[in-house]
């Protein structure tokens, strides 16, 4: 079975198809490009509004603090607690041992005037602070499959555009050579304007009456 190359002739869906493989690349890197400039421009944001990192303080001083009431929040993990105070610093406290750990939540839960002395309390475990959440795994990978499939639909379609550019009869020889060297040097760019004026339009049809003209001019020489 022969592939035919003659576009033209092609079936409604088959050009549809062609279109979707043609423009996504050029969605897929506005999108990629559009990801990437809001991430840097929402990181600063983002840092901005974290809390400022106040050093580190030992067990003794974080334990007064608790009982003054300047501790707000506290996370508790395996080798360290991290307390925010009421005036959004985070002060880092080195805690290896658990009895000690234990001593200070106790200190921290305690009821006064019918409220905790610190509001918020968060225990994260060695295995919760090991183990990324698990839509993210499966979201890079997703990211790698459709960043190497939509590499290799580029591959694909140069030589695609390329040969139907070089087999198109519409084309002279001149025309033949420009559009390959488009198609090469801007082959995302070029692909769309290739496929809308050479695939989706119809070619025109050469008038009747100027083929009929030359074979009466032929004619007349004869005679």
């Amino acid at each position: 079975m022969n592939w035919n190359w003659d576009s033209s002739s092609w079936k409604t869906r088959n050009k549809i198809l062609l279109l979707l493989a043609t423009v996504w690349p050029v969605i897929y890197i506005f999108l990629f490009i559009v990801t990437i400039f809001s991430m840097f421009l929402f990181i600063p944001f983002a840092a901005k509004g974290s809390n400022q990192s106040c050093g580190y303080i030992d067990v003794l001083q974080l334990d007064r603090k608790i009982k003054d009431g300047d501790i707000k929040h506290l996370i508790v993990r395996e080798d360290e607690i991290v307390a925010t105070d009421r005036l959004g610093c985070d002060f880092e406290v080195t805690v290896t041992n658990e009895n000690t750990r234990q001593e200070i939540l106790k200190d921290a839960r305690e009821v006064v005037n019918g409220r905790p002395r610190v509001e918020k309390i968060v225990e994260e475990t060695s295995r919760l602070r090991g183990e990324p959440p698990a839509f993210i795994p499966i979201g890079f990978v997703g990211l790698v499959v459709v960043h190497m499939g939509t590499i290799l639909l580029m591959m694909a379609l140069m030589p695609l555009y390329i040969v139907l550019a070089v087999k198109n009869d519409r084309l002279d020889q001149t025309m033949r050579i420009i559009w390959v060297v488009l198609l090469c040097m801007m082959g995302m760019l070029a692909n769309p304007v290739y496929w809308y004026l050479y695939v989706w339009r119809k070619p025109s049809a050469k008038p009747a009456n100027d083929s009929s003209a030359s074979s009466a001019g032929d004619n007349m020489r004869t005679v």
